[in-house]
């Protein structure tokens, strides 16, 4: 009997032995893998801030190109004021002609601003002390000495009947030299004296007021033109001038190619012409 009850206390240790080694096991393999799961989510956060980190690199990166690219667009001008205001004028309108700006103001420093709105392009020319850039601020307050215009019209015969050719071979005939018949008019304070060259038409509008006579100046400019050659309009030219000028409009010089009408006005009338002699091909 003693024999039976010491082999089932063998047993009995025996089997809590195992279960406790079995607890043991089980709470290892617990512990395991509750660090495996904590090292995978520290591994997941990490991934995580690093992906975040990349992400804000990349924007931090993407803006800055934008910026970048805001500012060279900002920076980007027609304007490079290394040229001189006629050079900057040339490389804005590359496929237009204009004045030489040494027949504008008797060879005096000039300044230019230029606009072109709705087909009309205007560059008025201004007398400056120094050399000024091209389309500077300072000017826009200043009166011009000279203004040329370029002005595309729907029809050649639009541009045409923008020219506003004035020609009246009823007056009173003088003789302006070279064989040119001029015909004197007066009327609303003035005397005018047209003739016609070619495809021009020439007035000299002289004040009776002051007593002007037009007709010293209308040769003046007769002899002139024999030897200096103005562009040949298509169809219709118009010059006219005033014997004493008071600003840059009182002496307009227009002529006609297809729909296009060029138009020069200077408050010297011998500059306006040669303004214009300097546009001839």
């Amino acid at each position: 009997m003693k024999k039976y009850v010491l082999l089932f206390s063998a047993l009995f240790v025996l089997s809590a032995c195992q279960l406790g080694n079995n607890d043991s096991k089980d709470s290892t393999t617990k512990e395991t893998a509750s660090a495996t799961v904590k090292t995978s989510s520290s591994q997941v956060s990490s991934e995580k801030n690093t992906s975040s980190s990349s992400s804000s690199t990349n924007a931090s990166t993407t803006s800055s190109s934008k910026t970048a690219a805001s500012s060279s667009a900002t920076n980007s001008t027609h304007s490079d004021h290394s040229l001189s205001a006629n050079e900057e004028l040339k490389a804005n309108y590359p496929n237009d002609q204009f004045p030489d700006p040494a027949t504008i103001s008797g060879g005096k420093q000039i300044g230019i601003t230029a606009a072109e709105e709705q087909g009309i392009l205007k560059v008025n020319y201004y007398i400056v002390d120094k050399e000024t850039p091209f389309n500077d601020a300072s000017l826009n307050s200043q009166t011009p000495v000279a203004q040329y215009q370029r002005q595309t019209y729907a029809s050649s015969a639009a541009a045409q009947s923008a020219v506003g050719q004035n020609y009246d071979p009823n007056g009173q005939q003088v003789d302006l030299g070279h064989n040119i018949m001029g015909y004197q008019n007066s009327g609303a304070g003035s005397t005018y004296l047209t003739w016609k060259e070619g495809n021009w038409s020439i007035g000299v509008q002289a004040s009776n007021l002051e007593q002007e006579n037009p007709v010293p100046f209308a040769k003046q400019v007769v002899e002139y033109l024999e030897s200096a050659f103005l562009p040949v309009p298509q169809t219709a030219g118009q010059i006219s001038l005033r014997v004493t000028a008071s600003d840059y409009q009182s002496n307009r010089i227009a002529w006609q190619n297809n729909q296009t009408v060029y138009t020069i006005m200077n408050s010297d009338s011998m500059n306006g012409l040669k303004m214009a002699v300097s546009m001839a091909n």
